[in-house]
């Protein structure tokens, strides 16, 4: 009879949500309290397993657990209310989306006796809102739990939904009387989700084509993007392309996917990509792509250069494979990560061994060093100084530090110049690209890691979190904010000078728009702040403050000119044709570098050697 009972156990439905959450190693819920969801609450106060980080807006419980989700891979937890409550989380939960970050968002409801339903009025309950309905084009799953007798299931297939596959944000819509009724919880599976991966058969004949590819191959690439880092693939990835001896570039999203140190590091590609690295990108001519989209950010609107190259995708989502204008060599529906450790067994079984390709990565290295991302601001005739204080801040970094950066001009800022090694992260968002994301970010990345978090944001991402400073100065959290002030939303002014004949409206003070007192919010919130100036010293004040840091901390470079990112590749230009353009000299460097690999015969002769072995 006792066996029977425990079997059978009757739960209020909060508390039996804050169990499954404890079972499953859920360890932090991002959220804001309101009068619908009061019961979840109730239930989470109880908890001696989950902690709660009460954030002040939203939106930034929605960043901060989709960087959590980024960092980690696994499930990130928000509880807010309904109406605005759930309203505000929208841009975050895009972000989630279209970031592949697996979150799931409980949000509080009116009862089902005040839910209008099918009745042709905007609105019964107060605060009523359908959120599903809004959420849905954003969301991988997202319910409206009104029965209790469903809340087991559909809590259990939301998460597992969030974590198979190409992960991403669920959402449960859960009334309040749903929330406070009784339900029976039938045994222990009743706190387990199942867990499918996206099986990738990788049999003898497809491993020697992608090896015929490679050894064929005169100047092959890699193009690792955000499913590299989604998928903790990295330590796979560096013994990959060592293995092969393939140089590797990143994408934004996978820009702490290879370490920047490593000599087959070979840039950052995109619109703002580093020149060398997509100089690389378009002239090879077999081009792997792990995990990453090739939308027109990555490789530009002109795609000839991609239309006459071999090119093999791995990418766990079949539809944005089938939805690309480029044709594949070769396509495989497959999670990176087990892509490469598929790989990486069968090269090891059987023992190939490939060239040094010695004099192919030594041109690599010429044609890094030859445009360097301070070099590009020379050739521009614009102002570098903020590119010499990101380079400081690159070469002072931790070796565990976490970098989370904001959107706009300093996003490219820092995707073009900061040095990530092995063991940092960096940590943005491409998709949705929402300005104020940084802070919020840190914040839960420092709070979970306990390591040290560096923001880099602008005048105009910086103040749309602002709030969230409370947060920094409550937990007394080791960040340090570097606010690049330049009075003004940058990147808009830029996009406005190339193309608008420079009639900068709303985005400086003389046009609507304006900047504010970084150092003296920070200070009254209680946070450590400085102000540097444009000056030599700098570069010296950023390592120090790097190398000996008081934390929190809020550093504002104050920068009296106008600032700009380049290189920057223009609409309708193939994508190693960006500016600035380069002189006779620069061009007449590129016709007499080879960059193809000398040593394609023995590459050849190693693949013969390996059919015969068959």
């Amino acid at each position: 009879m006792k066996e029977e009972d425990e079997m059978n156990e009757e739960m209020k439905v909060s508390d039996y949500i804050i169990k499954f959450l404890e079972n499953i190693n859920v360890r932090y819920v991002y959220g804001f309290i309101g009068g619908s969801i009061t019961h979840l609450f109730d239930s989470l106060s109880k908890s001696q397993k989950i902690k709660f980080i009460h954030c002040y807006h939203e939106q930034a419980a929605a960043f901060g657990a989709s960087a959590s989700a980024k960092l980690s891979g696994n499930l990130s937890v928000v509880f807010v209310t309904s109406g605005p409550g759930a309203t505000n989380l929208i841009t975050g939960i895009a972000d989630a989306y279209f970031d592949s970050s697996p979150v799931l968002f409980i949000t509080g409801q009116v009862n089902t006796y005040d839910f209008k339903y099918d009745l042709k009025v905007r609105q019964k309950g107060f605060q009523e809102t359908d959120i599903v309905k809004i959420l849905k084009p954003i969301t991988k799953y997202s319910v409206l739990v009104d029965d209790s007798k469903n809340v087991e299931s559909e809590l259990k297939k939301a998460v597992s939904i969030a974590l198979n596959g190409r992960k991403g944000p669920v959402l449960l819509d859960l009334p309040m009387d749903i929330q406070r009724q009784m339900i029976k919880v039938s045994s222990s599976s009743s706190f387990t989700i199942d867990t499918q991966k996206i099986e990738c058969l990788l049999d003898d004949k497809i491993l020697n084509d992608i090896l015929k590819l490679i050894s064929s191959s005169k100047s092959p690439i890699i193009l690792a993007g955000g499913g590299c880092s989604n998928s903790d693939s990295k330590n796979e990835l560096l013994k990959f392309a060592e293995k092969l001896n393939i140089p590797v570039v990143v994408s934004l999203m996978g820009k702490d996917a290879f370490p920047h140190d490593h000599k087959l590091f070979s840039g950052f590609i995109g619109a703002y990509g580093n020149r060398y690295g997509n100089i690389l990108l378009a002239k090879s001519d077999l081009l792997i792509v792990l995990g990453s989209r090739l939308d027109s950010r990555q490789i530009g609107n002109e795609i000839t250069p991609f239309l006459n190259k071999k090119i093999i995708r791995i990418d766990i989502d079949k539809d944005e494979i089938e939805s690309s204008k480029l044709k594949y060599h070769m396509k495989l529906i497959c999670d990176v990560n087990q892509f490469l450790k598929s790989m990486n067994l069968i090269l090891e079984r059987e023992k190939a061994v490939l060239p040094k390709n010695e004099e192919y990565i030594l041109n690599i290295k010429k044609l890094k060093e030859r445009f360097d991302p301070i070099s590009e601001m020379r050739r521009a005739h614009e102002e570098d100084w903020h590119y010499r204080v990101m380079k400081g801040i690159s070469d002072n970094l931790a070796d565990d530090d976490i970098v989370c950066v904001d959107v706009g001009q300093n996003q490219m800022l820092a995707a073009q110049v900061l040095s990530i090694r092995k063991n940092q992260r960096f940590i943005n968002s491409g998709g949705m690209a929402p300005m104020g994301y940084a802070l919020p970010a840190a914040i839960a990345l420092s709070i979970e890691t306990k390591k040290r978090v560096i923001v880099i944001t602008g005048d105009g991402g910086m103040q749309i979190n602002i709030q969230e400073l409370n947060n920094v100065a409550f937990y007394k959290l080791p960040i340090i904010i570097f606010v690049f002030n330049n009075k003004s939303l940058g990147m808009i002014k830029q996009f406005q000078k190339l193309y608008f004949n420079s009639n900068y409206f709303a985005t400086d003070e003389k046009s609507g728009y304006n900047s504010c007192n970084f150092t003296g919010i920070a200070k009254a919130y209680g946070i450590g702040a400085i102000q540097i100036h444009q000056n030599e010293n700098a570069i010296l004040e950023v390592s120090r403050i790097l190398q000996k840091p008081k934390m929190p901390l809020l550093v504002e470079f104050v920068m009296n000119y106008q600032s700009y990112v380049y290189p920057k590749l223009e609409y309708n230009k193939p994508i190693d044709e960006i500016d600035p353009s380069l002189d006779d000299e620069e061009k007449n460097f590129l016709k007499g570098m080879s960059l193809e690999n000398p040593e394609n015969k023995e590459r050849t002769l190693n693949s013969s050697e390996l059919n015969r072995r068959r």
